[in-house]
């Protein structure tokens, strides 16, 4: 996926969670669905988003509703979902964090990010990728490395 449409999925993201209280972040591996993947892929598919979105139910689900149904996006799998006591993300309308592959891969707190991974994590109360967001959250209100806001 080009800079420039992620930017644009980010501005999109941020204007519209700002206008409905939603707070969030957003991870995307360059080069990783492909890399996971078994079956012929179209050229669009070059690469694995990863989001945590908090807000009210009906936003969350509205906002999550309408990410379904965006081509650019497949076999979403919910890791979790419910009520928080506080946000994690309460300062960011969306963080973003983009990598290639290589980068991901040599991330402190790297996690096999495949399918089979994933399905097993939804419902634990150990959610290796939220803290792995969480991270960047915390890095990102100590630097100015993230696209944060």
């Amino acid at each position: 996926m080009l800079n420039e449409e992620l930017l644009l999925i980010l501005e999109q993201s941020r204007k519209w969670n700002s206008d409905h209280g939603i707070t969030g972040m957003l991870i995307y591996i360059e080069g990783l669905f492909v890399a996971l993947a078994e079956r012929q892929l179209s050229a669009e598919l070059s690469g694995r988003f990863m989001q945590v979105l908090e807000g009210s139910k009906l936003e969350v689900e509205r906002i999550f509703n309408f990410i379904q149904t965006d081509p650019r996006h497949n076999d979403l799998i919910i890791l979790d979902k419910g009520e928080l006591s506080a946000r994690n993300f309460e300062s960011w309308t969306m963080g973003f964090k983009s990598f290639t592959i290589d980068e991901y891969e040599n991330t402190p707190g790297y996690f096999n990010l495949d399918d089979s991974f994933l399905q097993e994590q939804a419902g634990q109360d150990s959610n290796i990728p939220l803290y792995f967001l969480k991270s960047y959250y915390q890095r990102g209100k100590a630097q100015s490395t993230f696209l944060s806001k």
